[in-house]
């Protein structure tokens, strides 16, 4: 790795992320995290460096932020270049080894070498470990970016057509399902998106017929994003990215605003049922943010809704167990109606499902429980019910931490005969 690490201009076509992570764990790299160790210690008084971070914490944290910093959209050598790259500012910089130790994720850097490796032949330099800093990288990809922006102008798509299903034009909203690589680039000339790369094949990477890449430019401003101008966003359920044209990924309020438009856009259209990606991602949704205070009625519907969607799925048993796993999580807080649905007759067909309502029982109500222990039609569910039943009517405090102190003694009666 040594060897690797000092002739690196040898390996700069063919090392791979692998050996180069590899090389994160080597002598050379400890001696980085060693050196600022060192001078932590002569800045700081003995009691404070005493409670500082065990070497292997620093290494820990200097290993990660750093390959938090290569983008994942680059090829496997792309990748173990940028780590060598980095790896390389690091010790000729202890300030850069510094911030990746404390936890410091250098998002421009990260996105000029994006920039750098999709767009390399508009590149003064095009050797990155000839780039002596992050500072050079970001000014010179920013001063390629014009090129760049000219050059994605000038090509033609001819296919571009062709893959783009419009699911709403107007006034306000352009939003599309784009099913090529040519619509990919069409559209998302002047981002920084990686499927809008001419010269890359990344858009295969994502694409499926049913997960394809969703396209948003807005043509007027939306409270959501009110001090911004008109952009472009692309989404894509599969990955879970769902990005700005900058290639970063959009706030909680302006994802809301776009994923329902989506939504509505695809049902006007009659083919929400078309991308089942979409519709897990509502089911989840759904049961994660049931409302609590609904009324009968409103619950009803609301459990109709997730029926129809679970229903339609390709693999309904797996999303079951999915569902149950979200419901029973001691920090979610899921309405009781909700949680009487999933342990309902309706799921008996579906193995496992109240099995995991029993044994992550912490935020089940008992009534829910003696459902199960009296009617579900598989005896072990049963006897695990009545047990869990027993221990808490036994119990003069029941609350959480009490469940994990005996949840352990319920493991024997869930084995698997």
């Amino acid at each position: 790795m040594k060897l690797l690490f000092e002739n690196w201009r040898k390996y700069l076509n063919e090392v791979s992320y692998s050996d180069a992570k590899d090389i994160l764990d080597s002598k050379r790299t400890i001696k980085i995290i060693k050196a600022y160790r060192y001078d932590r210690e002569q800045e700081i008084s003995p009691a404070a460096f005493l409670q500082m971070s065990s070497m292997d914490t620093l290494h820990r944290n200097f290993k990660n932020y750093l390959l938090d910093t290569v983008p994942t959209d680059l090829t496997d050598n792309q990748k173990g270049t940028s780590v060598l790259w980095l790896l390389k500012i690091s010790r000729e910089n202890p300030r850069i080894a510094a911030n990746f130790i404390f936890g410091r994720i250098f998002a421009r850097t990260r996105n000029s070498l994006e920039t750098f490796f999709h767009h390399q032949q508009f590149m003064p330099k095009q050797d990155l470990m000839q780039i002596k800093n992050m500072e050079d990288l970001i000014s010179m990809t920013d001063g390629a970016q014009e090129e760049i922006d000219k050059a994605q102008e000038k090509k033609n798509y001819l296919d571009a057509e062709e893959g783009t299903e419009v699911l709403r034009d107007d006034d306000d909203w352009m939003i599309a399902a784009l099913h090529n690589k040519g619509a990919a680039c069409e559209l998302g000339k002047n981002t920084e998106w990686c499927t809008a790369a001419p010269g890359l094949n990344y858009f295969e990477d994502y694409y499926k017929e049913d997960d394809p890449l969703f396209y948003f430019q807005q043509k007027k401003y939306i409270q959501a994003d009110v001090d911004r101008p008109p952009a472009k966003y692309q989404f894509h359920y599969g990955s879970k990215q769902f990005m700005d044209s900058k290639d970063v990924q959009v706030n909680k309020e302006l994802f809301e605003t776009l994923h329902d438009m989506l939504k509505q856009a695809l049902k006007q259209k009659g083919v929400y049922g078309k991308y089942e990606k979409i519709r897990i991602f509502d089911l989840e949704k759904m049961v994660k943010g049931a409302p609590r205070d609904a009324s009968a009625s409103q619950a009803q519907a609301q459990i109709d809704e997730m029926r129809e969607i679970l229903n339609s799925l390709t693999d309904p048993d797996s999303m079951a167990k999915s569902l149950v796993d979200m419901a029973t999580m001691p920090r979610q807080i899921i309405p009781t109606y909700v949680l009487r649905w999933l342990a309902s007759e309706e799921f008996h067909k579906y193995t496992g499902v109240a099995l995991r309502i029993v044994r992550y029982h912490e935020v089940v109500p008992s009534d829910i429980l003696e459902d199960i222990a009296e009617n579900n039609p598989q005896q072990r569910t049963r006897d695990l019910a009545k047990e869990v039943l027993r221990k808490r009517r036994s119990s003069s405090h029941w609350n959480y931490d009490e469940e994990k102190r005996f949840s352990a003694s319920l493991d024997k009666l869930d084995e698997v005969p």
